[in-house]
Order: structure tokens, then sequence, then C-alpha cells
């Protein structure tokens, strides 16, 4: 293992343009030998972006497929490059929308500078392209205002491979405070998390993860199981949530933190999964290229309806 963090700090200090040359190669590859993934990319943009020509269809397949080989590869230097490299390319918008990191806690309640509980936050982050970028971008953002940097937690899918494991916690976890559970240890740790430890929760809830747990509402006009946790979490918890929305850029990413989302977490749990469904669909529109449609979003199907990746 050490051999491998050894090469991959070496090409991590490659010339940006040159990782990303690289990267679009991979894409392509990807494109052209991994019919599997060309399908289901395919049907998922036919769904999205239904008015669009099939040679219009197939040149964003590709230009997807190309983008997520450069987003594999920066991953190099986003987790093995040395910090001011890593923070220099990366750039957070609406800063004064994310909740403070700089207040004391350990006040007595009747101090005239004790703040109160910071409300919980969970940051909602959808599959884009530049996903890893959103916290690491905060971080940075905190450290050129000189604050403390946020701590967090959050839920991961577990990796093919024990290595595969430890190298995406190593590489999550050296930008700040940051307790990482899998799906297989349930939420109860994230809420303790959040409750006693005041870290943000940083949820990923736009893949399908099955029925349990979910409701079915549309994406983009087609049923698509969509889980239930982060409105669930914001009534709980009576947490706010922001949206950080990422931005593949030619420098690195941009990183904008959206105004928290209205209502979250005291409607209907269909009628907030199909708000934050909307919202999400709002910010693909604009960057279809880098949101991840090669995931097969629809393969949960309600009672009786068929796979639409047969």
């Amino acid at each position: 293992m050490s051999a491998v963090y050894w090469l991959l700090g070496l090409l991590a200090r490659l010339p940006l343009p040159w990782l990303r040359a690289a990267g679009s190669v991979l894409g392509s590859a990807v494109y052209r030998f991994n019919r599997k993934r060309r399908r289901v990319t395919r049907i998922n943009l036919g769904i999205a972006f239904p008015q669009l020509s099939a040679a219009d269809t197939e040149a964003l397949v590709k230009l997807h497929l190309r983008t997520l080989g450069i987003a594999l590869l920066d991953r190099v230097w986003l987790w093995f490059a040395p910090l001011p490299t890593v923070y220099s390319r990366l750039e957070l918008t609406g800063f004064e929308h994310l909740p403070p990191t700089d207040l004391p806690t350990d006040l007595p309640t009747d101090h005239p500078n004790h703040q109160g509980p910071v409300q919980p936050t969970i940051l909602l982050i959808p599959h884009f392209a530049g996903l890893e970028t959103a916290g690491p971008a905060w971080v940075a953002a905190c450290l050129a205002k000189n604050v403390p940097a946020p701590r967090f937690t959050t839920i991961f899918q577990p990796q093919k491979t024990a290595w595969e494991d430890a190298l995406f916690r190593r590489g999550r976890g050296r930008f700040a405070d940051l307790t990482q559970f899998t799906r297989h240890d349930g939420i109860r740790p994230v809420i303790k998390a959040i409750k006693q430890q005041g870290r943000h929760y940083y949820c990923l809830p736009d893949n399908d993860f099955g029925a349990k747990d979910a409701v079915f509402v549309p994406f983009f006009g087609k049923f698509a199981a969509t889980i239930t946790v982060l409105p669930k979490l914001s009534a709980l918890l009576g947490a706010q949530v922001i949206p950080l929305i990422t931005r593949m850029t030619p420098q690195g990413y941009s990183v904008q933190a959206m105004p928290p989302m209205k209502g979250m977490g005291q409607g209907s749990l269909e009628a907030d999964c199909l708000a934050m469904n909307a919202a999400i669909e709002g910010w693909v529109r604009s960057m279809p290229e880098q949101y991840l449609f090669s995931h097969r979003r629809y393969k949960t199907r309600p009672m009786g309806e068929r796979s639409i990746y047969e």
C-alpha cells in the first residue's frame, strides 16, 4: 500500500493539464470499450433530455464519460498533492450561507459572548463529478479567513476491496475532522455525531439504494427510488439543509454554497424528496456532462414495472 501511495503522490505533482489530458483519454477509453456504462448513460440521458437528437445524445454520452475520467484522476492531486496546491485549485462562493465555525463553545450560558448552540446543518451534495471537493473547498475558505475548519460526518458506500476503502478514507479524511460511517453502520452514529459533537452531515441522497427507506418520486419526469434520509434528519434534528454545488473548471473546481432550502423537513416525505429532486434537476441542466448519469439512477422500479436497463 505504501508503494501505491508513493506512486500516487508522485503523479499528484504533475501539472494539472497533464493529469486532465490523461483523464480525458481514460474517459474516452471507457466510452469505447465499456458497452454497459455507455448504454446506461445513454438511457439516462434519453430520460432527462428527450428533446435531444440521437447524435446530440451520443455526443453528450461521450463528453460525460470523458468528464468522469478527468474527475477520477483529479482525485490523485486532491488526495495526494501538497495541501497548498489543492487549496489553490478550489474556489468557494456563498460563504455567507454556511454556518459559523468560530463561535466559542466553552463559555458559560450567562457569558455575554455566549452564542448558544449552532443549528445542525445537513450539506446536500448532489452526485456531480466534483463531489469530493465540496468539503475541502469549505476548509480552504476557512483557512483563508483564518477561522476554524468545520467538522464533518458522513455515510459512504463501502468499496469492493479493503485497500480501496482505506484509500478513500485516507483521501477524504486529510482535510478536516471527519467521522466516516458505512451504510452498514446505520444512521444512529451519524445522529450522535451531529447532536453531541456539532458535526455537519455530508449527505449525498441522489443515488438508488433500493426501495428500503425510500419513496418513488419523479426525477426528470420518471419515478426514481429516492432515499428519505435528508427530510427525516432535517425534521428530527431541526437541521437546515444547505446545498453545496460543485463544478469542474479549467483551474480545478468551484463550489457554490446555496441559501438554506426552505421548508425541508416540514412537509411529507414525498413532497420533500420531490422538492429535492426538482432542485437537483435545475443544477444538472446547467452542466449535464458533470452529473453521474452513468449510474443506474432508475435501477429500482415500482412494483410490477420492468427494469429500464434490460
